[in-house]
């Protein structure tokens, strides 16, 4: 009996350290880096989720964040100054389940890395 429980603790253990690095993995493909201003990248990354038809939910500018939905998934983006001239942003599930993967993010960081160099060439 002793050994089934050993086992069945060894294998629980197991389930729980791969679900601790997928979601590391994840947070690491869900946010990225911008060399511009955190208010012309929020002001941006609404005009993208709007682009992609995506439901914004909430949004609060003074903090940063922005609640939208893709189909029945809802997602909070934020954005934060790193420095007065550049920016983190972050996508990360409403619900907090990363199995679902980062086609989403991957999708929004290209665009906005698209309207980054329109941007940056009006500055110029």
């Amino acid at each position: 009996m002793k050994k089934i429980l050993n086992i069945f603790i060894l294998f629980l253990a197991l389930i729980f350290m791969t679900k601790g690095a997928d979601a590391a993995t994840y947070l690491d493909d869900s946010s990225k880096n911008f060399g511009v201003s955190a208010d012309n990248m929020y002001l941006t990354s609404l005009s993208i989720l709007n682009d992609l038809n995506y439901e914004i939910i909430e949004m609060q500018s003074k903090s940063g964040y922005i609640l939208f939905r893709t189909g029945a998934k809802d997602y909070i983006m934020t954005v934060t100054a790193l420095t007065p001239v550049t920016s983190n942003i972050k996508i990360l599930p409403a619900n907090s389940v990363y199995s679902t993967g980062t086609d989403i993010q991957k999708i929004i960081f290209e665009k906005l890395e698209t309207n980054k160099l329109n941007i940056l060439k009006k500055q110029g």
